[in-house]
């Protein structure tokens, strides 16, 4: 329709209006814009390239790629890749597993996340939040049981994608999230006081970890500590450079050199105590601190994951894995899906497509467990540094891979050379930024609900385990939202017109089912006061959503509005008007006839209503009726009438 169109002026002949109009068309310097429907005239290709284009988002981006683009990802990628070898390696003896797997864990990831992967700054790799919450289902079970949990998280994140189940983590909070973190990076500051230590033992949860390091102490090393606490120092002097290279005056080589030298902390610190047990043990038969061991060289073998494993002890069958896994099958997909959520709502545009990001994370988790990956996910502190790197595009997860797998080839045996301490200094300082204090300091000021949510959160996943956290919390949050739902605001006021009285109610959303006991009550308390002399109006216009059962409620609150107590009625039966007002003609059909009950769309509608109830109960006499009659434009007919 042409909206510059419409009916022809006095005077104006039709023709001549189609001639002038057809004039401007062929005059106008700006072409008329039409709108149309894409999806109703796209071809079978057209429709196929566009499925295509949302499973592979490389081709949403790659056509656009440049030089500047490609320069930039090389050196977020080379940096991330640097950084991620000794992360890895930590995160691996985080999980009671060897070195080399951490990196098995760092290559496969980040070249699927290439092609599928619709955040750009996300770096597929394993992290300390998955390992913490990982060794919990695997300690003391053989090796290839992490290996299967690899496997078992990425088909479950494969059925939620597929399921379009993402919508749940939409129930996931940001206190939620902000609690958890903080509560994990607790955890896992805790389990590595162990090692800072050179204390050797692996169990579950906080309060065994702590009561097991207790007894103990006695077992400490001064090595280890000496050498995690100068790895600690010197993470965090360079972590400073950053900052100097952001508010120095100097040139700009000293600030890029600053800045690289930040982002590539890790990296130093691991080559630094490295070369220095090399050089210790050229002359002295070993190191006064503990050293990573079991890193072997070469790629991993391509395997599936083993469904049936033998030990002297037990031979485990595949259900007798996932018996023994238990919940961990469900956490771990879920933990890994929150990191890259999260990350992706950091970004400029803070929306994220959950069903696509879960298939692409299960492809990640599938494909590397055949690579005796453990389980992976995108890491905050890979997202700070490609964001200061200048990262453009999930090319950076190809630079990154290619690192890793160099390192796994060459580099392995130097690997056993790295301390243990400083790994745990790795790890220590950079989970510390997850820490976050100021938000519930916020949060009592502003909001105690989502103060009360943080506290239940954090403190639960400190003592009971971060699965045990996430769950309780979002309990907590589909509990809340529910009571939402069961009691919606509701303004209930006592307004006049024309000097006739009505109770006015106004529910704030839909009503369904868990909400019209709420809504009754609220109105026959009013109504009740009022002794039933006066109609109830509800004004429906934000009302949405309507249910059989919330129906029926409208026709039992309609039967309620009835008072046959004789002391308040003066020896008869009143009967109160319900008036729902603005209703969707759509929902009206759900609601039976009754006596009492009428719908209007207009103001005037309801004055009449009002008029006749009044004048039914006596409140105003005929003649006033016939003048607010004629006031609304009806004839009234006077004969007969003396």
């Amino acid at each position: 329709m042409d909206l510059n169109t419409g009916p022809p002026r006095a005077g104006e002949k039709v023709g001549e209006r189609a001639q002038m109009l057809q004039g401007q068309d062929a005059t106008t310097k700006h072409p008329r814009i039409v709108f149309t429907s894409k999806a109703r005239n796209q071809s079978v290709g057209d429709k196929a390239k566009r499925c295509l284009r949302n499973k592979l988002r490389i081709l949403n981006w790659i056509g656009r790629y440049n030089v500047e683009w490609g320069i930039n990802d090389a050196i977020a990628g080379i940096t991330l890749g640097l950084t991620i070898i000794p992360e890895s390696i930590a995160c691996a003896l985080l999980a009671g597993l060897p070195a080399r797997y951490g990196l098995c864990s760092a290559f496969v990831g980040p070249l699927i996340y290439l092609f599928f992967g619709s955040i750009d700054k996300v770096i597929i790799g394993p992290t300390s939040l998955v390992a913490l919450v990982s060794v919990q289902f695997t300690v003391g079970k053989p090796i290839e049981f992490a290996f299967m949990l690899t496997f078992l998280s990425g088909v479950v994140q494969l059925i939620m994608s597929s399921l379009r189940m993402g919508f749940i983590f939409e129930f996931i909070s940001m206190p939620v999230i902000k609690a958890f973190s903080s509560a994990t990076a607790i955890l896992v500051i805790e389990s590595q006081i162990k090692v800072l230590l050179g204390i050797k033992y692996l169990v579950a949860g906080l309060i065994e970890s702590v009561e097991t390091l207790f007894l103990r102490y006695g077992e400490a090393n001064t090595g280890d500590l000496v050498m995690g606490i100068c790895a600690i120092a010197f993470l965090v002097l360079f972590e400073l450079l950053e900052k100097v290279a952001d508010r120095g005056k100097g040139n700009r080589i000293w600030k890029v050199t600053c800045r690289y030298l930040s982002f590539s902390r890790t990296t130093l610190i691991v080559v630094i105590t490295a070369i220095v047990s090399y050089v210790w043990l050229q002359s002295e038969p070993q190191v006064p601190y503990a050293l990573s061991r079991n890193a072997l060289s070469g790629l991993p073998n391509i395997t599936l994951p083993v469904f049936t494993i033998e030990t002297p002890e037990k031979t485990y069958s595949f259900w007798d894995m996932i018996a023994e896994m238990n919940v961990g099958i469900i956490v771990i997909p879920i933990i890994g899906i929150l990191t890259n959520l999260s990350i992706g709502k950091l970004t400029p545009k803070g929306m994220v497509d959950t069903n696509h990001e879960l298939m692409t994370l299960g492809l990640c988790n599938v494909f590397g467990s055949c690579f005796q990956s453990m389980p992976t996910s995108g890491a905050f502190t890979r997202y700070a540094i490609s964001t200061a790197c200048g990262l453009k595009s999930p090319m950076a997860n190809l630079y990154s891979g290619i690192i890793v797998l160099l390192a796994l080839v060459f580099l392995s045996p130097y690997f056993n050379y790295i301390p243990e301490a400083t790994l745990a200094a790795i790890l220590i300082c950079s989970i510390f930024t997850l820490l976050d204090f100021k938000l519930p300091l916020r949060l009592w000021r502003e909001s105690k609900r989502d103060f009360g949510v943080w506290v239940i959160c954090f403190f639960v996943s400190v003592l009971c385990g971060v699965e045990v956290g996430l769950f309780v919390s979002l309990i907590i949050n589909v509990a809340h939202l529910l009571y939402l739902w069961a009691r919606p605001e509701i303004s209930v006021k006592i307004q006049e017109v024309d000097d006739m009285q009505y109770i006015c109610v106004t529910p704030g959303n839909g009503i369904y089912f868990p909400a019209i006991n709420h809504l009754r009550a609220k109105v026959l308390k009013a109504a009740m006061q009022a002794e039933f002399q006066i109609p109830v109006v509800i004004d429906c216009h934000k009302v949405t959503g309507l249910d059989f059962t919330a129906a029926q409620g409208f026709v039992k609150l309609a039967g309620g509005l009835k008072c046959e107590d004789d002391e308040q009625s003066g020896g008869r039966s009143t009967e109160a008007l319900l008036v729902l007002y603005r209703l969707d003609v759509s929902l009206q059909k759900l609601i039976d006839n009754v006596d009492n009950l009428v719908f209007c769309e207009s103001p005037d509608k309801i004055r009449e209503f009002l008029t006749q109830e009044s004048l039914r109960n006596g409140f105003i006499n005929l003649k006033e009726h016939i003048r607010a009659s004629i006031d609304l434009g009806y004839k009234i007919d006077m004969e007969g009438e003396s």
